[in-house]
């Protein structure tokens, strides 16, 4: 779901990250390679921050 999500946004001009994941999730995102197309980050802050530059 989240990988179509992700396309749906790309496919719009949306970035879409996702922030305070447990790191369970993180866990299976790295077995599953999804780590490498889903943007994300440990806190909001840290994603409004990658933003503002």
């Amino acid at each position: 779901m989240l990988l179509s999500a992700r396309r749906q946004a790309k496919d719009t001009g949306v970035v879409m990250v996702l922030a305070c994941m447990l790191q369970l999730l993180l866990q299976r995102f790295a077995l599953t390679g999804a780590d490498t197309v889903l943007r994300t980050y440990t806190t909001v802050a840290e994603a409004e921050a990658y933003f503002a530059g």
